[in-house]
């Protein structure tokens, strides 16, 4: 008969999948701000299309960033 899992345990995995859920949303989301951003910049001030992807840049970064140290955090925390 298999070992019922601990309420400790399924808290930890319920906190996994939302990390690593997580991830990719931010991936995603933060290029998207950034285009918009650098969208709203260049529609103000010209600059084809040099604002639109200095901004995906800047939001790719960013979010690599973000996640680097959600990582750097979930292994200091096992």
């Amino acid at each position: 008969m298999p070992r019922p899992r601990s309420n400790r345990d399924s808290r930890r995995a319920m906190r996994e999948i939302g990390l690593y859920t997580s991830i990719p949303i931010m991936l995603g989301v933060g290029p998207a701000v950034g285009w918009w951003l650098g969208r709203q910049a260049q529609q103000r001030w010209g600059g084809e299309p040099w604002l639109e992807i200095g901004g995906v840049l800047f939001g790719l970064a960013a979010a690599a960033r973000q996640v680097y140290k959600l990582l750097q955090q979930e292994t200091k925390e096992s």
